[in-house]
């Protein structure tokens, strides 16, 4: 998939110096908030590498990158919101992060709510556990940026049309 031009994260800053930084190098995230975004813009762009390289389960259950492109093979993610932020910052060892991740799957939008916790590592932030919720079927509130023509770019960062993509069906 090509590089969005904005991050999928939300943050309204180009892709390249946001996100890509990190994705480029893993373990690089200052902030647990930071790599929660960097997570998420992954997840947005199938990047599962990633994903397996930036987390530590306390599980201590090992995912591979094909058991998470399994599970999100059919999941499209639309919009990040922080909630709330509680240490996770460069001198902390450990951190959290709520948030809201609203996603589309077929013709279903949804809302996956999660309270993650991260742990500094060696000087690298890694995701460790999170207590989440899904809930489907949740109306999708439009923001300003999302304030979008048919023909324009997708705000997804997918670089096609916006009646092609998420606003299919719609």
């Amino acid at each position: 998939m090509p590089a969005p031009s904005h991050c999928p994260c939300g943050t309204a800053r180009p892709y390249e110096m946001c996100c890509a930084m990190y994705h480029n190098n893993p373990g690089t995230a200052p902030t647990a908030e930071a790599l929660m975004r960097s997570r998420y813009s992954a997840f947005t762009l199938n990047n599962f590498d990633y994903i397996v390289a930036t987390q530590k389960l306390e599980s201590g259950q090992a995912q591979t990158a094909n058991d998470i492109a399994d599970s999100n093979n059919q999941t499209q993610w639309i919009r990040l919101d922080v909630v709330e932020t509680d240490k996770g910052a460069e001198k902390d060892q450990t951190g959290m992060v709520s948030f809201c991740a609203h996603f589309k799957e077929g013709k279903h939008i949804g809302r996956l709510s999660e309270r993650s916790l991260f742990q500094k590592i060696d000087g690298a932030w890694f995701y460790t556990s999170g207590e989440h919720e899904v809930q489907g079927n949740t109306p999708l509130v439009k923001t300003q940026a999302m304030n979008i023509g048919r023909n324009d770019p997708c705000h997804c960062g997918s670089n096609k049309k916006f009646k092609k993509c998420c606003g299919k069906g719609s």
